[in-house]
């Protein structure tokens, strides 16, 4: 069974970020979020036997997102200098393992795994499809059990996460894809998108659990029973409830191209590892390279 693995580079890199400390090779060079984003990638390698592996990357300039709606992601401040330091570094250790990357100008690396997960499902053979981030965003590609999200938290307080289509029903009480509705509706203060003004993540749950979308609470809304309070400020804000929507749904139709053979988890130079190691001064991590050619029993993500 082939076991796709798609990694979101920069919510792993900017999670290693601040959660390793800033510390330099003897040259100088910072390279403390490359150590923790090795480090996670080298977990994941071991702990999830991918067959086939990608890394997905947010590329500079606007998103088809930020056209739409200008204040998108407004609020946040530049990347640190200090992490965009780190990037290419990053990069280089990834080719070093022989693991393709997808960068497309316009796009978030949220809608190239979400292009690469769709046609990985419509592949005729059999694949699971893991998704690796920090971000539960991505929880609305979720299929079954065969499309799942993988969250590596790395700390003495908590675990990593898997979740699948019923660990998102226990969780939020609704469907992956409902999440897509329920953020436009409640907003999301991380990327600037308003949602309903007034409605709360309780309303907002109420709603999608009752009416499934926010397509039906509109076009229902003058025949159930919804309270005066919350069904004026939903006619107030209908544009901007569709528009969040459609701001907060992850893309799966990037135009690009994609190889299973391209992404297998193919033989690398170890040796040319090594040495990147020893010049970055990762020595630590060197007994936790995988072998070349190590042909491992896929694991099952769920025991």
């Amino acid at each position: 069974m082939k076991k796709l693995v798609l990694i979101d580079g920069n919510s792993l890199l900017y999670r290693a970020f601040h959660a390793y400390p800033p510390f330099t090779t003897p040259k100088g060079e910072l390279v403390g979020a490359v150590y923790g984003f090795t480090t996670l990638l080298l977990s994941v390698i071991e702990k999830l036997s991918p067959t086939h592996v990608v890394v997905a990357w947010d590329v500079k300039g606007p998103t088809f997102r930020k056209k739409e709606f200008d204040d998108y992601k407004a609020h946040r401040a530049p990347m640190d200098e200090s992490l965009v330091s780190q990037i290419d570094r990053t990069k280089e250790i990834v080719e070093a393992f022989n693991i393709p990357q997808f960068g497309i100008e316009g796009y978030e690396a949220d809608d190239i795994i979400g292009t690469l997960s769709r046609v990985a499902i419509n592949d005729k053979e059999e694949e699971q499809i893991i998704i690796v981030t920090g971000d539960r965003d991505a929880l609305q590609l979720i299929e079954g059990k065969k499309v799942v999200v993988y969250l590596p938290i790395q700390n003495k307080y908590s675990q990593s996460v898997v979740f699948d289509e019923d660990k998102v029903m226990e969780v939020y009480g609704m469907s992956p894809k409902q999440i897509i509705d329920l953020k436009g509706l409640m907003g999301d203060a991380s990327d600037n998108i308003p949602g309903v003004k007034g409605v709360g993540k309780v309303t907002a749950t109420k709603l999608i659990k009752e009416f499934g979308s926010i397509e039906n609470i509109y076009r229902q809304i003058d025949d159930k029973n919804i309270a005066p309070r919350t069904k004026k400020l939903l006619e107030e804000d209908k544009e901007m409830a569709i528009k969040s929507r459609f701001l907060t749904e992850i893309q799966k139709e990037v135009p690009m191209d994609f190889d299973w053979e391209k992404c297998l988890m193919s033989d690398y130079d170890k040796n040319k590892v090594i040495k990147l190691f020893e010049e970055l001064n990762f020595k630590s991590l060197i007994n936790k390279l995988p072998e070349v050619g190590n042909e491992k029993e896929i694991i099952d993500i769920f025991i």
